[in-house]
């Protein structure tokens, strides 16, 4: 937060009051959050803004929902920058929650004799916990005030502070720190100890203090400094207690030469490193901390000598008046001084750390939803049969023949590693696997462990395969945690578990969405430095990445399996499974609004969820699909069931074309029960197929009315795109008129903010990494992006790195690379023994 959210604490609080002296909203707005798209990345909430976002987000109201159906009330906010808003509010539930928690925990101990006497909570330190925004804070707060028995304090348990406050000496030592005692008098150099403690702690939990220190902080930011420890040391030389060292550290041998590569990979950051912390990025961050970790570095911050001085400052103006005698002046310098490198040193460097890798991990988090998004936004391939090639050396290269629906038609299992004549039997096995699956377009290998030999011998089998095969590069992250999993079991039930990780590579070709939704996001190597994070943050911020991406695209409520049902916004596993039963026992649904029937789904969740589903009209029988979205060509049916719903009956000879549903009881198969049916009668509305909420059904059925159109028109998408275009230059439509022709559009907010999606690289021979030279132009598609640089698919079994001072930027000078995106670039060097490429002069295809 900044200096003056962190000083709005009131002068005089009552000691039962736990609540925080900020609102949400006040620190929302005050906060900055990461946009690419903003004047120098930086992005700051109106206040009105953040008072409206802090109401959704109390009333529970999800991302997606906020960034398409909320966006008079956030002004277009961004839905990155919505996310950011989030998880601080979220934060920020949770420091007010500690707040009170800590509050009532020392009062409670005060009360029983502990603590500070039992003489209350002090007013400073409640005002200083009132004014915390960050967990981090209501910790150091709560660590100076040990919540400890007088027992243990009697027996050298507490802090220095606090065993002088046992012998009675805080009323004098604040006394002469307010000014209201002039005089030391007889005080004998043990007691003086101790009021010299009290005063220390006093300075340290002070809001003021604390608020000046983080502003200094600001302007004479700190260096992080690090070398190697002695650990890494003795690793690198060989030093005969290596073994000694490694017995006591309890490492395995394994453990231990990984312990050397490690130490050997320390470079700069082990040689004397000394970096002021506003330059240091985020990947160095993360590597230092890693190393640290593995007690491989010392790591140390130093803070410039400007910060002591003005610390001492502002206390001299706060305290030292000019008639104070020279003996209470110097014991006041001295218990400042005592107070900053004792107490507040420590404390600024954990928060500088603390901010450092906060800041880190963000950026990292940032990254691997960008990266995320991408992936799951990649361009599927349709209409045509895919197998699936999972590599592999000792047990063999495992293959899996898809048709268009994503049915599993053939598998087989080649050895191609051996002579020439193992390698020309396994040629033949798979033209005989081609023959008798009925022939396949493309060949999705994996990237794994043995990815180079499987693109050789597939490039030199191509020309054996009739119809023009090829092949692309597919990422297998995680495709052997699928194969074991519960949900491959039950939608492959029949097939062999070494297989199914072929039949999820060649589904990520087919429907990257569809099948990638079905893995924890944590496992698909998209990200930068993921193992360095918190597991927690990871699957928060891969969950609502997740979230964004299908709820944007839209589900069929008729034939979108449980697992995508499941990230829809609003919903979660076992609504989905809910959803699923209903929809088995009563038939496919006729209207949104039908979904309220379904157990558990309340107006809160429906207003939640209507929006992101949608129910089509009946897909053809042989081609059931998944997610419709606007980059989809064919549907296609990934669900474990082979038959299609059954269709609705046929609407009834009731007035007003009505169809009464019956009262008879189906079973609900999720919970054991039989579900009774509505007697309310539904009848399908066309708008159910468009991204309109039923909330504004009524405006967009008189915004057409004046338009001339209707709800069930079948261009009705691309008329309206074209009264979109013209509405930008009409002043006959208003914000809400453009904002509802561009939901009925099909081109609402959406999570692909990100740019198109990626079309796969599909090639037909290998390129040899000896047979490049600078200086050489070449295709390929971007496979991840880091900080530093992005890593990019040429055709080699190797990538090339991209590295960011090489990046194409826009006038505005931001990059314009995302994962899946096509390029021309130019080889600026190659390295074949380490099979190193470096490109530049990237051009976007």
């Amino acid at each position: 937060a900044s200096k003056s959210a962190v000083t709005t604490a009131a002068a005089a609080v009552p000691s039962n009051t736990a609540s925080v002296s900020w609102t949400v909203a006040e620190v929302l707005s005050q906060d900055e959050y990461y946009c690419e798209s903003a004047a120098e990345q930086r992005y700051r909430l109106e206040p009105r803004v953040a008072r409206n976002l802090a109401g959704l987000l109390s009333q529970g109201a999800t991302v997606p929902f906020i960034a398409r159906y909320r966006r008079d009330q956030t002004r277009d906010a961004p839905t990155e920058v919505l996310r950011q808003v989030k998880e601080r509010y979220e934060e920020l539930m949770e420091v007010t929650e500690l707040v009170k928690k800590t509050v009532k925990k020392i009062e409670k101990v005060q009360s029983s004799g502990g603590g500070s006497g039992g003489a209350g909570l002090a007013p400073s330190l409640l005002q200083a916990l009132r004014s915390c925004t960050r967990p981090q804070q209501v910790a150091y707060l709560a660590a100076s005030e040990p919540l400890i028995s007088k027992k243990s304090a009697d027996s050298g348990g507490a802090t220095l502070a606090q065993r002088a406050r046992q012998q009675g000496l805080e009323a004098p030592a604040l006394a002469l720190l307010r000014g209201e005692c002039s005089s030391l008098g007889s005080v004998d150099e043990q007691r003086l100890a101790g009021m010299r403690h009290i005063v220390a702690d006093a300075v340290a939990k002070d809001s003021e203090v604390l608020a000046e220190l983080e502003w200094l902080c600001t302007l004479y930011a700190p260096f992080l400094c690090s070398q190697r420890s002695r650990l890494a040391n003795k690793l690198l030389t060989g030093d005969k207690s290596r073994q000694k060292q490694q017995q006591q550290q309890s490492l395995s041998a394994p453990d231990a030469a990984r312990l050397v590569r490690d130490a050997q990979k320390l470079g700069q950051y082990g040689e004397q490193f000394r970096c002021n912390v506003k330059h240091l990025r985020a990947h160095q961050i993360l590597k230092i901390n890693r190393f640290e970790a593995k007690k491989l570095l010392t790591v140390k911050l130093e803070f410039p000598e400007q910060v002591y001085k003005l610390y001492c400052l502002h206390l001299h103006r706060r305290f030292l008046s000019a008639n104070r005698p020279d003996n209470v002046a110097e014991f006041l310098r001295s218990a400042f001084k005592d107070g900053y490198d004792r107490l507040l040193l420590p404390f600024m460097t954990r928060q500088a750390r603390a901010t450092l890798t906060r800041f880190a991990e963000e950026e990292a988090l940032r990254v691997f939803a960008d990266n995320l998004r991408h992936l799951l936004l990649q361009s599927p391939v349709r209409g045509c049969q895919i197998a699936g090639w999972d590599p592999g050396y000792r047990h063999g290269c495992k293959l899996a023949v898809i048709d268009a629906s994503g049915g599993v038609v053939a598998t087989e299992t080649l050895h191609i590693n051996g002579g020439q004549q193992r390698q020309a039997a396994a040629c033949a096995a798979l033209v005989g696997l081609y023959k008798r699956s009925g022939g396949f377009r493309y060949i999705a290998i994996g990237d794994g462990q043995g990815k180079r030999e499987s693109m050789q011998f597939v490039s030199a089998c191509l020309p054996s395969l009739p119809g023009g095969v090829r092949y692309a590069l597919v990422s297998e992250d995680g495709a052997s945690v699928y194969s074991a999993s519960d949900l491959a079991v039950k939608e492959l039930p029949n097939v062999d578990i070494a297989h199914r990780g072929a039949v999820s590579i060649a589904r990520r070709l087919q429907d990257p969405l569809a099948e990638l939704a079905k893995l924890d996001a944590r496992h698909l190597g998209v990200g930068m430095y993921q193992h360095d994070i918190s597991e927690k943050a990871l699957e928060r911020r891969a969950l609502a990445v997740q979230q964004e991406v299908i709820s944007f695209a839209g589900v069929d409520l008729n034939y979108a399996p449980e697992h995508l049902l499941a990230h829809v916004a609003g919903l979660n596993r076992g609504l989905a499974t809910r959803i699923a039963a209903w929809r088995r026992s009563n038939g496919a649904f006729v209207c949104r609004d039908q979904l309220r029937e379904v157990r558990g789904i309340g107006p809160a969740i429906f207003d939640q969820c209507a929006g992101f589903v949608r129910v089509l009209p009946p897909a053809p029988a042989s081609g059931d699909h998944s997610v419709p979205d606007q980059h989809q060509e064919e549907p296609m049916d990934i669900d474990d069931c082979s038959q299609p719903l059954p269709a609705p009956p046929p609407p009834a000879a009731a007035k007003g074309g009505k169809r009464k549903r019956t009262t008879d009881d189906g079973p609900d198969t999720a919970g054991g029960k039989r579900v009774k049916r509505s007697a309310v009668s539904y009848r399908p509305n066309p708008l159910d197929a468009t991204c309109v909420h039923p909330e504004s059904y009524a405006a967009a059925e008189r915004l057409l009315a004046r338009l001339g159109l209707r709800s069930d028109a079948p261009n009705l998408s691309t008329v309206c795109h074209q009264f979109l275009e013209q509405s930008a230059a009409n002043a006959d439509y208003s914000d809400d008129d453009r904002r509802l022709l561009e939901l009925l559009a099909g081109a609402g907010p959406t999570s692909a903010e990100a740019g198109q999606p990626g079309a796969p690289l599909f090639l037909d021979g290998v390129t040899d990494v000896a047979s490049l030279s600078a200086g050489q132009s070449v295709a390929g598609v971007i496979k991840n992006v880091a900080e530093f640089g992005a890593f990019c698919d040429i055709g080699c079994a190797c990538s090339a790195l991209l590295h960011v001072s090489r990046y194409p930027r826009d006038p505005a000078g931001r990059s314009r690379l995302h994962l899946g995106a096509r390029f021309i670039a130019v080889i600026d060097s190659v390295d074949p023994a380490k099979e190193e490429i470096r490109l530049r002069d990237m051009q976007f295809s």
